[in-house]
């Protein structure tokens, strides 16, 4: 329609996108947040538990989705002055490490906050509205980006840049294990979230989920699902098929903690602010070899209802698999466990991304090179994993079979082979023919698309 300065009338963005018919599945392998040529800073001295996130999670579409929301809505119409938008839900969510961190300086020590970018789509994963006028299913209904960090204390650099360090009379703190992890949310609404927690708790076997307030709006109503039941139903559903969970560690954030926050844009602070909010997620490693997260969270609203601030529990909840990672790989190390485990009758594809090395300094005029190895030299010597292939190319394994060799790729793990996905320097692992794997330099960083 037009509006009277002749323009055309802005729609609603949800109701917008709807469409007389069904929406397209959306993509939810490609990864959202895109990585660098330089290589990334990993591992869990820099990141902790955040380690394992890296890479594109997501969740299983139409009647087999795994996630559940509710969502309370007010609405002063309706019989007790507010509705819920309930649904079973899919996402896909990437989290990609950067080159480098953010030094917060102290004057003597310095706070080193290692970060995950992350970015997150949600959508609505059957029609849950059978009567409306217009089919939902698979419409985006939730976005956001943000950042993930882990905090260490460290000597401060002398300078902007060092080499040397700022003296330091007394030993420096340790970090407060309490606000080790920061979650910083940035959501369409007009709402900014900062939650801090800490420490890692860990277990063995399913975790036990926190579950709804039943005395807090609206879970008052027993009608209304638990999200919670829904973690607990797909670690049932592994369990019935013989796969359990040999060990979790899990984080909990919230803006309750020292350090946490939330900020409202003005419509929003008067008619439907966040309160507050909580979240923990879960890195469990699976009797299959695989890992998966799971999370819950939990946010605090307050809506006007009949003239009076009235709170509300908006809970979401679900379980992630991962589709596409990155991993280092060291030139100076033999064969790499990636933490990826390949499924009976499934492949791995592996490529590479960046990063350069060598497996002999005095080769190709000391400089450096790709995974498809050093140009011009073919190793024959048994000592070599794979033979009549480059140096210092890269090499995969699947579990106990032979080598296979991957180069810059992309490659698919060989058919029929399962087992944990191993990578690898081509070069003579034993020193049998000079100094191995000792004078190597260099990594790389490699794709794994699952």
């Amino acid at each position: 329609m037009e509006n009277s300065n002749g323009l055309q009338q802005q729609k609603c963005p949800y109701l917008a996108q709807q469409a007389d018919a069904a929406a397209v599945i959306p993509d939810i392998t490609t990864p959202l947040v895109a990585t660098t040529n330089q290589p990334p800073v990993v591992g869990t001295n820099n990141l902790g538990l955040l380690n394992n996130f890296i890479g594109t999670w997501n969740s299983p579409t139409g009647a087999n989705a795994t996630g559940y929301n509710v969502m309370p809505l007010p609405q002063t119409d309706a019989p007790n002055g507010y509705i819920t938008k309930n649904f079973p839900y899919f996402e896909e969510i990437s989290f990609s490490a950067i080159a480098g961190g953010a030094p917060n300086r102290e004057g003597q020590y310095t706070q080193a906050s290692s970060v995950l970018f992350y970015e997150q789509r949600v959508y609505i994963a059957n029609n849950a509205d059978p009567n409306g006028a217009q089919p939902i299913q698979n419409t985006l209904i939730h976005a956001e980006n943000g950042t993930w960090l882990y905090h260490v204390i460290q000597n401060q650099v002398e300078g902007p840049y060092g080499p040397g360090f700022v003296l330091d009379s007394n030993p420096i703190p340790l970090q407060n294990p309490a606000t080790q992890y920061n979650k910083q949310i940035s959501v369409p609404h007009g709402v900014s979230v900062l939650m801090t927690g800490g420490p890692v708790a860990s277990g063995t076997g399913n975790p036990v989920f926190p579950t709804a307030d039943r005395t807090k709006l609206p879970f008052t109503d027993p009608t209304i699902i638990d999200p919670s039941t829904y973690l607990t139903q797909q670690l049932n559903t592994l369990n019935s098929q013989g796969i359990t969970v040999d060990s979790y560690s899990s984080i909990t954030v919230s803006t309750s903690n020292e350090g946490g926050a939330v900020s409202n844009i003005n419509f929003e602070n008067s008619f439907g602010k966040v309160l507050s909010m909580n979240t923990t997620w879960y890195v469990e490693n699976l009797s299959n070899g695989t890992t998966q997260l799971q999370y819950i969270q939990n946010i605090v609203l307050q809506f006007v209802i009949n003239g009076m601030p009235t709170q509300f529990l908006h809970i979401d909840a679900n379980t992630l698999q991962l589709v596409e990672t990155f991993v280092p790989v060291n030139a100076n190390q033999a064969w790499q466990n990636t933490g990826i485990a390949v499924q009976p009758g499934n492949t791995i594809t592996v490529s590479y991304e960046s990063g350069l090395w060598t497996a002999d300094p005095q080769t190709n005029n000391g400089n450096l090179y790709d995974a498809n190895g050093c140009p011009g030299i073919i190793v024959t010597q048994s000592g070599y994993p794979i033979q009549n292939v480059n140096m210092g190319a890269l090499i995969g394994q699947v579990g106990n079979n032979a080598p296979f060799f991957i180069g810059n790729g992309p490659v698919t793990t060989p058919a029929g082979q399962s087992g944990p996905l191993k990578l690898c320097i081509n070069d003579d692992l034993n020193a049998e023919y000079g100094a191995g794997l000792a004078d190597n330099i260099g990594s790389l960083q490699v794709r794994i698309k699952i």
